[in-house]
């Protein structure tokens, strides 16, 4: 009967030392885990890009598709202030290492001056195969597409400064 005990002893013993293997679980804080789901959502969309580059597509018709995708999980009803409210709100999401500032505001009209938009891309060269010129395109062809729908107007232009984008309220005529 001792054997049977020592033997049993050993063996949950062993059991749980196996159990106990090098990796574990991390208690990230809210600020790691942003940062980490904004570097998957930029490599997300830089992976849509390498893919249709790799079916000899250009990465416009896949920013076509994209904002084709994303159009009807918008509220169209909230027009023109709920698409900027989504952009800035996009916009500080991702950028992590970044920041969003308005520039300019008027009721017809919103400027924002974004730093740090993936700037690993733009001071690297190419990830996955594609510049930090085609992912700039890309952003600008989804926003336009998706401020189209929302009734808006989306422009952009890549400075030293930053990202500038300016989004302007369609006329209603």
């Amino acid at each position: 009967m001792k054997r049977f005990f020592t033997a049993s002893i050993s063996f949950l013993f062993a059991i749980a030392s196996i159990a106990q293997g090098k990796f574990s679980v991390p208690e990230l804080t809210d600020t790691q885990k942003y940062r980490i789901a904004a570097i998957q959502w930029n490599g997300s969309y830089l992976i849509q890009i390498s893919y249709a580059k790799s079916l000899g597509k250009p990465p416009e018709d896949v920013a076509k598709f994209t904002a084709d995708q994303l159009k009807p999980t918008l509220n169209k009803q909230a027009g023109y202030d709920g698409f900027v409210q989504g952009i800035i709100y996009t916009m500080v999401s991702m950028v992590p290492y970044g920041s969003v500032e308005i520039t300019e505001e008027t009721p017809e009209a919103l400027t924002i001056k974004v730093t740090g938009l993936y700037s690993d891309l733009r001071e690297g060269g190419s990830i996955f195969d594609v510049t930090y010129k085609e992912y700039i395109k890309f952003w600008e062809i989804v926003n336009s597409g998706l401020a189209d729908y929302m009734g808006a107007k989306y422009s952009q232009k890549d400075s030293d400064e930053g990202l500038i984008v300016t989004i302007t309220r369609k006329s209603d005529k």
